[in-house]
């Protein structure tokens, strides 16, 4: 399964965790996901409302790119997101703070 399926899966499952909502209330980010061996997608955050869009985003707060796999493994939790930030296995440009809140998001929504 893609990355962008499995996000977007979780993200649809969002509204049914209190910690995630409270984390995401005005929130105003946008996150592009780049996988190097598939489409590009991101997650526009604004004001607790979640959208998951296909293609990229115009100015987004961070820019995370790693193979298909890795973001899987990344959403699932199958891989340490600081460990595969350190090892080169992931890229990040752009707010590296923002991009460090997405992972603790994602993380919540998992649980």
């Amino acid at each position: 399964m893609a990355s962008g399926e499995v996000l977007k899966g979780m993200l649809d499952e969002y509204g049914n965790n209190e910690s995630v909502k409270k984390e995401i209330a005005g929130m105003n980010k946008s996150f592009q996901f780049v996988p190097t061996d598939g489409e590009a997608y991101f997650v526009k955050i604004e004001n607790g409302e979640v959208k998951f869009s296909l293609g990229k985003d115009e100015k987004p707060t961070a820019t995370i790119t790693a193979t298909d796999e890795i973001l899987t493994n990344l959403f699932t939790g199958k891989v340490d997101p600081v460990m595969s930030y350190m090892t080169g296995k992931i890229k990040i440009s752009g707010d590296l703070m923002s991009a460090t809140k997405i992972t603790g998001i994602v993380k919540k929504m998992r649980k």
